[in-house]
């Protein structure tokens, strides 16, 4: 693996970064726990295809970018989150030596990153796109994306389709996951999401995780991190792709490549222009 390279554009914590500090020791564990994700072979089949260099951002702690670099595929991450990318950074060094020579790693915002380099494919797995809810952030980040690629190179991302029935479910608290404290078996943490409000013209929502560690059935920690998240419709990625020089070459509605009017998940694999 390559020494981390730092974006050179300083810019102080988002609620983002906070969030993740907040969050990042639980992060595989509970994600390791969520039996709904499936989205791991749709991407490093992708890469492999792809049959040339590969930029995924904001590869967290790696849940997609080290099944990669394992399947053969040269790839470097970007990650807003040092926390995540430390974690990341212990991951590879127990693989093969192999496996840390094709992964490079980047610390910057989607909005205005730079690697030096431009690339086959860029990958955002996992909905990251939803942390971005302003118009001009959004165009920002579509824009950079569109020249870190070759002539030619893919785009592919994967966002919520709007669930507007839970939108309505505010001030309502609910268990999402539940896994044992790797550090700790002892300990059962349980995740809990607490949506406080809904601005629907703007589209985010402001909620909260809640994270709560029990022994038994004793509460031993209470953790709490706020986060914004926006929402997209179909339109709007449309419309996005278009404005930032993307054709659209494949769409789903699921990782089983569904139609996209099953409205699970929209997954997009788009051209630069």
């Amino acid at each position: 693996m390559s020494a981390s390279q730092e974006n050179p554009m300083s810019t102080p914590p988002t609620a983002e970064q906070e969030y993740y500090a907040n969050t990042a020791r639980h992060y595989d564990a509970a994600y390791a726990a969520d039996s709904l994700l499936t989205d791991i072979p749709f991407y490093v089949e992708l890469a492999k295809a792809q049959h040339g260099t590969v930029l995924e951002v904001a590869c967290g702690t790696g849940r997609v970018l080290l099944p990669t670099a394992q399947a053969g595929v040269t790839i470097d991450g970007l990650d807003l989150s040092s926390q995540f990318l430390e974690l990341l950074r212990g991951k590879l060094s127990h693989e093969p030596a192999e496996v840390q020579a094709r992964v490079s790693l980047f610390e910057g915002d989607m909005r205005r990153f730079s690697t030096g380099k431009t690339y086959d494919l860029l990958t955002i797995p996992f909905r990251p796109l939803q942390h971005l809810y302003l118009i001009e952030d959004q165009l920002a980040a579509f824009r950079c994306f569109h020249a870190h690629l070759k002539p030619g190179g893919s785009l592919a991302f994967n966002v919520f389709y709007p669930n507007y029935a839970r939108l309505q479910e505010v001030g309502v608290e609910k268990l999402e996951l539940e896994w044992k404290d790797p550090n700790d078996p002892s300990i059962t943490v349980r995740r809990s999401f607490l949506r406080r409000s809904v601005d629907r013209i703007n589209q985010f929502s402001d909620g909260e995780f809640i994270f709560r560690s029990y022994r038994g059935s004793q509460l031993v920690l209470e953790e709490r991190s706020s986060l914004r998240m926006g929402y997209y419709t179909y339109p709007q990625i449309r419309l996005l792709l278009e404005t930032s020089g993307f054709q659209v070459r494949e769409e789903y509605g699921s990782f089983e490549k569904e139609p996209i009017s099953v409205c699970k998940e929209m997954i997009f694999v788009a051209v630069k222009r």
